[in-house]
């Protein structure tokens, strides 16, 4: 299991697709891969599965083809779902 708080943070464009491409690479693989980010525009282009928490509750979890697999999708859903929570 790999345990990732924004790791793309401080990258530039390159490194950021090649740590995507390992990301992927490793999931790929059957390893389990947990990425922590507020860039959702790269969440959207990376990962299978999303998790929404606001203010300590869960508010989604479930495969990205629910949400949509666009950054606008990605980012319409987590604010209608962490709204309620402000």
């Amino acid at each position: 299991m790999l345990l990732l708080d924004e790791p793309v943070n401080g990258l530039d464009p390159a490194g950021i697709a090649w740590l995507r491409g390992l990301l992927r690479s490793m999931a790929s693989e059957g390893r389990t891969i947990v990425v922590a980010s507020h860039l959702l525009s790269e969440i959207a282009q990376t990962v299978d599965h999303v998790l929404i928490l606001s203010a300590g509750q869960l508010r989604f979890a479930g495969p990205l083809r629910e949400i949509g697999e666009t950054n606008q999708a990605l980012e319409s859903a987590f604010l209608a779902l962490t709204s309620a929570s402000d």
